[in-house]
């Protein structure tokens, strides 16, 4: 699978990680562009956004 990155949509291979310069502003506004999905996963650490796609062997046996 190849990286995608568009306005409409983001897509990493598995275990991925990608690191973006952005501030809290642009990390809400990018989680709200995302909403509700698994994948990629994001996360904010100062100065540094993170988007991160799990391997396929972190979501199996995950129950409720």
């Amino acid at each position: 699978m190849d990286t995608v990155i568009t306005p409409q949509r983001i897509e990493l291979p598995p275990g991925a990680v990608l690191k973006l310069l952005g501030d809290w502003k642009a990390y809400q506004i990018l989680s709200q562009q995302l909403g509700d999905r698994s994948s990629p996963r994001i996360k904010y650490r100062r100065g540094e956004i993170l988007l991160m796609a799990p391997l396929p062997e972190h979501g199996r046996d995950a129950s409720l």
